[in-house]
């Protein structure tokens, strides 16, 4: 996952921030001078209020970090042996994709086209459910940078969510074009998702068809993906 070094100059401010439903939290404002929560006394040394970019890159950092202690709390619930642990645990990762979908809010508020951070909203907006949101972040960040490999998988992962197998097929085909790395790693998130679907079942003789000819469509890319391994020639992930 990247951290932010300094950002370049901000471009014009984009109309999409606001439609996402206020993120952006009052507890969420920086201090002036150092970029931390909560006021500061009269006694403190004044320091320089900090840059926009600044602000930007602080945010989008401890988004990452956020991120980063939601993800281990997820796998502490994977991992519970107890039920009450499991929803603690869960309730825990919650928390902390909120905290950093809120983090990375700030960050567009002040660095409207850093499309790390769109991108980032939209995972966690995945990651609480609000599908929405997600695929409209994933959609800014790839505005913003066409090219974006990340946000390609993660909008794949959305369309799984959501049944748009066709579409999470062409993100597919495009990684599978150009970041064969990413491009397996969402050929393991559409394998899982048919085994899911598999357990869970269905009465539906319609969308079991679907499925099969889904399951069908993966174990053809998958063996094409293993034949031309050799091949493939990735660019440099942005996510090391």
């Amino acid at each position: 996952m990247l951290i932010f070094g300094l950002l370049s100059a901000p471009q014009k401010s984009v109309q999409l921030f606001a439609a996402l439903g206020g993120l952006l939290l009052g507890h969420l404002a920086f201090a002036a001078g150092g970029g931390s929560m909560g006021g500061t006394s009269d006694s403190a040394p004044m320091t320089r209020e900090l840059s926009p970019q600044e602000i930007a890159r602080n945010a989008y950092n401890d988004g990452v970090r956020a991120v980063k202690q939601a993800t281990r709390y997820e796998e502490d619930a994977a991992e519970a042996t107890k039920e009450q642990k499991r929803i603690k645990a869960g309730e825990r990762a919650k928390k902390q994709f909120d905290k950093a979908r809120s983090y990375f809010a700030l960050a567009i508020n002040k660095q409207p086209a850093m499309h790390e951070a769109w991108n980032y909203i939209g995972y966690t907006s995945r990651k609480l459910g609000d599908m929405d949101k997600a695929l409209a972040a994933y959609g800014e960040a790839l505005r913003l940078k066409p090219d974006y490999a990340e946000a390609i998988e993660y909008r794949g992962v959305a369309y799984l969510a959501l049944n748009r197998l066709d579409d999470a097929k062409s993100a597919y085909m495009s990684l599978f074009r150009d970041n064969r790395k990413l491009a397996a790693q969402l050929m393991t998130e559409m394998q899982s998702w048919v085994a899911t679907r598999r357990e869970v079942g269905s009465q539906n003789s319609q969308q079991d068809s679907q499925l099969d000819a889904f399951a069908q469509w993966i174990n053809e890319r998958a063996s094409i993906a293993q034949q031309t391994a050799s091949l493939a020639i990735d660019a440099p992930s942005l996510w090391q």
